[in-house]
């Protein structure tokens, strides 16, 4: 059992790691394969013997985009990051409401535009919550309860990636 929990950790380490290779592949495959060996090796070298944390993860994905096209890449990987994070709590919460896969994807394609028009470096937990919010309570009522019951948890999720974007 501790082998399947030590997988699975890594697993969720690297999550963020594919997307952000997946979201540059998008638009330059060399690039993100480039990107991707930087972001593996500066963990080899410097992470060695070392837990490495979901926060260890955002700050050196952090580091390595914010020198790539002025930024660009990491406003886009941090919208993504973002859509994913509200995706993954709709999800869970309104499994056993009448609400639709469709109506969620329209959740993040508008929640993507809201972001599109914000500077993404500079947001904070409470500003993401408070769109999310303006998407999620008129859809349905029950769910936004669901998400405010559990807002502590979703701002230390969202602190964790929005601390190195400050």
């Amino acid at each position: 059992m501790e082998m399947q929990e030590e997988l699975y950790r890594e697993t969720k380490l690297m999550e963020p790691i594919l997307r952000m290779h997946k979201l540059i592949a998008a638009e330059d495959d060399l690039k993100a394969n480039t990107l991707l060996a930087v972001v593996v090796q500066y963990i080899t070298d410097h992470y060695q013997g070392q837990v490495l944390t979901p926060a260890d993860v955002q700050k050196i994905i952090r580091a390595v985009l914010l020198r790539e096209e002025d930024g660009r890449y990491f406003a886009m990987y941090l919208r993504n990051e973002l859509q994913v994070k509200l995706i993954g709590w709709l999800m869970l919460l309104a499994a056993d409401l009448p609400v639709t896969l469709e109506q969620l994807g329209d959740i993040s394609v508008d929640f993507d535009a809201k972001l599109a028009k914000q500077p993404c470096l500079s947001l904070t937990g409470e500003e993401v919550l408070v769109m999310a919010r303006s998407l999620v309570e008129p859809l349905e009522p029950e769910l936004w309860q669901r998400m405010e019951l559990n807002e502590a948890y979703y701002l230390a999720e969202l602190d964790i990636l929005l601390q190195y974007s400050h």
